[in-house]
């Protein structure tokens, strides 16, 4: 069975505001970072012949896919040793 989840005292509004501002750096950064990993993916997927398409091209997709992942984990840890700005 599930616990329910505490929940504290709702955020100050200048909490929530420094929140969306994080974040919206944060995706600022994330989809910049993205973008080419995107294009490359793009291109794989335009450029590969039908038999490839769970082959090489799915290992090709699968390593793009953990580049993009790597490099939100690093935005986000840039971004806290910054402190958030």
């Amino acid at each position: 069975m599930l616990t329910p989840v505490e929940i504290g005292p709702s955020p100050t509004p200048q909490a929530a505001e420094a929140r969306a501002q994080r974040r919206q750096r944060l995706l600022e950064q994330l989809q910049a970072a993205a973008a080419p990993l995107l294009e490359q993916m793009a291109d794989t997927l335009a450029d590969a012949p039908d038999r490839e398409i769970f082959r090489s091209v799915e290992v090709r997709l699968r390593d793009l896919g953990q580049q993009v992942a790597a490099s939100a984990q690093q935005t986000g840890l840039s971004d806290r040793k910054k402190g958030g700005t």
